[in-house]
């Protein structure tokens, strides 16, 4: 499916919300997420209402290659694997325990801050060591979703940026940025 397939079923599953464009070979808009402050979770930093819904509009789980990473607020599916210091395996580390070349979509939203981690119980990653797992893990041609407050370090001899859209829950809420990267 190429970028304007992606978004025209975006747009055809979510015909009221913010339009999505391409520019320069990379999707960009803006969500605005609502003040919907119900998860599925009572864990704190549970993806926001709706995120999930929004973003499998564009890019679809794919049943066995996907991972859901920092995804404690998930449950148990055979239809992806979830890495979370709640389940044993260190994103840090996570190339030992998971196949390599293995991965066509992680979707991600580590924690964004030291404070946030403390609500967690866990210690703050290493975003450029976690991303190098995330490339040792991902077939070529994969998708890595990054929901994030910050751009990862990342090299561009091994990704292209194919989208960028920032994400606002509603007033006092910080804004992040939904960065889709393609392994080269």
């Amino acid at each position: 499916m190429d970028l304007q397939e992606r978004i025209n079923n975006y747009h055809n599953t979510f015909p009221k919300y913010s339009k999505l464009l391409i520019n320069n070979n990379c999707i960009e808009g803006i969500w605005v997420m609502g003040n919907n402050y119900r998860t599925k979770s009572n864990l704190y930093g549970a993806y926001p209402h709706g995120y999930l819904k929004r973003i499998e509009s564009l890019f679809p789980l794919i049943k066995n290659k996907t991972l859901h990473l920092f995804s404690g607020s998930l449950p148990d599916s055979d239809d992806y694997d979830k890495v979370d210091f709640n389940n044993g395996i260190d994103a840090h580390t996570m190339s030992n325990k998971l196949e390599n070349n293995f991965y066509k979509l992680i979707y991600s939203d580590p924690p964004y801050s030291i404070e946030d981690c403390d609500h967690y119980g866990c210690c703050m990653i290493k975003r450029n060591i976690v991303f190098k797992e995330c490339y040792k893990i991902m077939e070529k041609d994969g998708i890595l979703i990054w929901l994030d407050q910050v751009l990862p370090n990342y090299k561009k001899i091994e990704w292209d940026i194919i989208g960028r859209i920032g994400m606002v829950k509603s007033t006092n809420h910080r804004f992040r940025v939904i960065t889709i990267f393609k392994k080269k």
